[in-house]
């Protein structure tokens, strides 16, 4: 039974963390899923341009139903939203502002999440219906700019994605974020290639213990 979407986006937000999955080997993802998984992370988005995908995305929903969500990412059209939706993605993440992926997502119950960079673009998103935006490329805008642009729109829920790091975590969670995305530095793909998925759990399990620390620091009493 699939989980309504209100409970699709608590489990979302509920480590902080969205680990993105980009160029793992399909032999070693559910491996990967699983060291992540174990560190405490309750997201991952599997992106598209990484052979077998949508395999991936079919696999990992199965096997880790109920411990986690898995989403796409990387979805630039409504064809690979689609194809992602029906390997049973629970979210789809966006580089972009795509409205046509935007309605896709939402047609099928999924979460909705473009990419974007400026206050026009944040408010057109949610015109368009999408459940959150993705602050991209966050690395090079900043926890700052990120609490500048959320001033005039406190209500848009916020994940910055890219060059977020055990570093400036707590910056954007002050910031307003209400998960982030994490790549390389988290799914590290030397790592992976020595077999040390230790490494991998262990990783999660700092970044999903910075989240929570920071959250503590700075929740409304």
């Amino acid at each position: 039974m699939k989980l309504p979407k209100v409970q699709l986006l608590e489990k979302l937000v509920e480590s902080g963390i969205i680990a993105v999955v980009r160029r793992v080997p399909e032999e070693v993802v559910v491996q990967v899923a699983e060291s992540l998984i174990e560190g405490g992370v309750t997201a991952l988005e599997i992106t598209v341009d990484t052979p077998h995908a949508f395999r991936s995305i079919e696999k990992l929903s199965h096997r880790f139903k109920g411990q986690a969500i898995i989403g796409a990412g990387t979805v630039l059209d409504l064809e690979s939203a689609k194809q992602a939706i029906g390997a049973g993605a629970d979210f789809i993440f966006s580089p972009s502002l795509s409205e046509a992926v935007i309605r896709t997502a939402l047609r099928y119950g999924k979460i909705a999440i473009p990419g974007v960079m400026t206050p026009t673009e944040m408010i057109t998103a949610i015109e368009w219906g999408a459940d959150a935006v993705k602050l991209f490329p966050a690395g090079h805008l900043g926890p700052k700019y990120m609490e500048d642009v959320r001033a005039p729109f406190p209500h848009i829920p916020v994940i910055p994605t890219g060059g977020v790091s055990l570093d400036n975590i707590e910056s954007y969670i002050k910031a307003g974020a209400i998960t982030v995305g994490i790549g390389g530095s988290l799914v590290n793909l030397k790592a992976i290639e020595a077999g040390d998925f230790l490494k991998i759990k262990t990783n999660a399990g700092l970044y999903v213990e910075a989240i929570r620390v920071a959250r503590e620091k700075f929740s409304k009493k």
